[in-house]
């Protein structure tokens, strides 16, 4: 099971350098409620939080508009990585698991990953 994933490019070198150890890879999805949670992702965590989704979470100008955001970014993550990862563990931040219901609700707008 990864770190949250908010880098796709990593996940992607990471996986790289573990096929020939043929396990399968779990990947975390986390939907960010604020700019501040993402901040205590990068800096206290040192979970890899690109200054791109900072900068999307900074925008948000109230804590609605911050959850939506952090519900898209997960989409986006989990809609990305299901084609490289043979799972995904979507948290539910602070018990909130309306938001991880939210995340998985992009399945059902996307394709299955070829068998």
């Amino acid at each position: 099971m990864t770190q949250p994933v908010f880098d796709l490019r990593l996940l992607e070198n990471f996986l790289k350098r573990i096929e020939h150890c043929r396990i399968p890879v779990v990947a975390g999805i986390w939907p960010l409620v604020s700019v501040r949670n993402a901040e205590f992702m990068k800096n206290e965590l040192r979970v890899s939080v690109p200054d791109s989704i900072l900068e999307r979470m900074a925008r948000a100008q109230t804590p609605d508009a911050a959850r939506s955001e952090g519900v898209a970014i997960a989409r986006e993550m989990l809609t990305a990585a299901r084609q490289m990862v043979q799972g995904a563990q979507i948290s539910a931040p602070m018990g909130r698991y309306s938001s991880a219901v939210d995340v998985l609700e992009a399945l059902g707008t996307q394709p299955a990953a070829p068998a």
